[in-house]
């Protein structure tokens, strides 16, 4: 039986796909319907043993409690902000001409540098948490945004490389040669003719560093103090001595992940475009 009889025909196969992204869907969004929902639940009735919810257990306490500290939490997300925007503007600036470079020039050894970036991203956090520690103490760049913006580069830069290196490889050779005939050198081409073309995969890059450092927890707990307190670091200080209040930190977490939210929701169809491109051209 041919792969397009399967994927044309056949009610049960069709329904059989159907309950697939179905289940995948609910897998996906239970955990951010339940942080939504449990950020308006009290704390005794989220803590309680067997857990039994009714609607007399609802309650807007704990987003008026977080609006109390408003000030600390927005300076979370604009710290968060800072952070993420000048780390994914840093990696895809020095990312995607590497990642050019690996794909379409003669480089020596192309394969084996493109190895050793992704082989960066094997490397445990922990590995490097001392001596990383040890040198930002020793240039006094404890608690600063910037610094630790430069710190997720690490793992920024090798994930930029990696998607646009995909969809680099997948250029037709023929746009190349016609820049060629019309003088443009390498540096031309990948200017004018290979980034124009390239909006979806380099949004879709973006998105995804963002995020990734947006929701970075364990460099920012280390290297920053007071200032320079990310919004998952904020999140984490509802965590008191005695007793956690959930619904305070559900009730911060959901605050905090509009944004990001808001980003995705805004450039969905370019970063489905930018994945797909690379999964079916790389």
């Amino acid at each position: 039986m041919s792969f397009q009889h399967h994927r044309n025909g056949g009610w049960l196969f069709q329904s059989f796909i159907g309950l697939c992204l179905a289940l995948f869907v609910v897998w996906s969004t239970a955990p951010i319907v339940w942080l939504f929902l449990s950020s308006v639940i009290k704390q005794d009735a989220l803590i309680a043993q067997p857990l039994n919810l009714s609607l007399s257990d609802l309650t807007k306490e704990n987003y008026v409690t977080v609006s109390k500290s408003a000030a600390s939490l927005a300076s979370g997300i604009l710290n968060s902000f800072v952070v993420s925007a000048f780390s994914t503007s840093i990696a895809l600036t020095l990312g995607a001409p590497a990642a050019y470079a690996l794909a379409r020039l003669s480089l020596p050894r192309a394969n084996a540098i493109a190895f050793l970036v992704l082989a960066t991203q094997m490397l445990p956090g922990i590995a490097i948490a001392i001596p990383l520690f040890l040198l930002i103490s020793k240039l006094g760049l404890i608690d600063n945004v910037l610094a630790l913006g430069v710190v997720y580069l690490s793992f920024n830069l090798p994930i930029v490389i990696w998607i646009l290196r995909g969809f680099f490889q997948a250029i037709p050779p023929s746009i190349e040669r016609a820049a060629a005939i019309d003088g443009a050198n390498a540096v031309q081409t990948f200017w004018y003719i290979v980034l124009p073309i390239s909006v979806p995969p380099l949004t879709a890059a973006a998105v995804f560093a963002f995020v990734e450092a947006w929701n970075e927890f364990f460099f920012a707990l280390i290297l920053t103090r007071q200032n320079a307190q990310t919004v998952p670091l904020v999140i984490a200080n509802f965590a008191g001595q005695y007793q956690t209040v959930f619904g305070q930190m559900m009730a911060a977490a959901a605050l905090s992940i509009l944004p990001v939210m808001l980003l995705a929701i805004v450039f969905r169809n370019r970063i489905i475009r930018g994945f797909a491109d690379g999964m079916t051209k790389g």
